[in-house]
Parts: structure tokens; C-alpha cells; sequence
């Protein structure tokens, strides 16, 4: 079992480490902009506001966001040492649900 908190910081090193192929100023950009739009005080909270954060790179990227996502929650299932069912269905927000109901004490 993993404590919450922990999840939360891991979900925020992966958005920040697969956002990085972007360039470190653009990925800034990006997390600080939904931060400052959605009244966050610290990235942590941006775990909890995931389905927000998927629309909003949803709207900047477009298609090119299915490349993105993909690569962050197969990340996430392999931080938690969890097999998937199927990555290809799942959202990020669902998919952080599920590591959550799996992993969280």
C-alpha cells in the first residue's frame, strides 16, 4: 500500500517528466498556466484536478495529445508496478483511479 500523498507526487514527476520531450520552458508553461487558470497552489493539487488537466492538453495539443497520455499512464502503471488491462481505453483520470483503489492505504 502507498499513501495517498505519495501517489500524488509520483502522478506530478511523471506529468512534469513526459511534458519535458517539449522543452523545459514550454512544459513550465503549460503546468503553470493550468495552475494559475485552475487556482492551484502547488503541483500536487494537480493530481487532483487530472480530468481538467487531460481537457486542457486536450485543447492545446488536439490529436496529438493521444501520443502524450499514453505515454504518461504507462509510465504511472510502471511506477506502481501495476499490469494494466488495457492502456489503449483508459484516460489518465481513470487510470490514476485505478492505481489509487489498487495502491492507496
Amino acid at each position: 500500500m502507498v499513501p495517498e500523498c505519495q501517489v500524488k507526487t509520483k502522478v506530478v514527476q511523471i506529468i512534469n517528466y513526459s511534458l519535458s520531450f517539449l522543452g523545459e520552458n514550454a512544459k513550465n508553461a503549460i503546468i503553470y498556466q493550468f495552475m494559475n487558470n485552475n487556482h492551484l497552489a502547488s503541483e500536487e493539487e494537480l493530481a487532483d484536478h487530472i480530468e481538467e488537466f487531460e481537457s486542457y492538453l486536450t485543447s492545446i495539443f488536439g490529436y496529438g495529445v493521444s501520443f502524450i497520455l499514453p505515454s504518461m499512464i504507462n509510465r504511472l502503471y510502471n511506477q506502481f508496478d501495476i499490469c494494466p488491462s488495457s492502456i489503449a481505453r483508459l484516460t489518465l483520470a481513470k487510470a490514476i483511479s485505478e492505481i489509487r483503489r489498487r495502491q492507496v492505504q
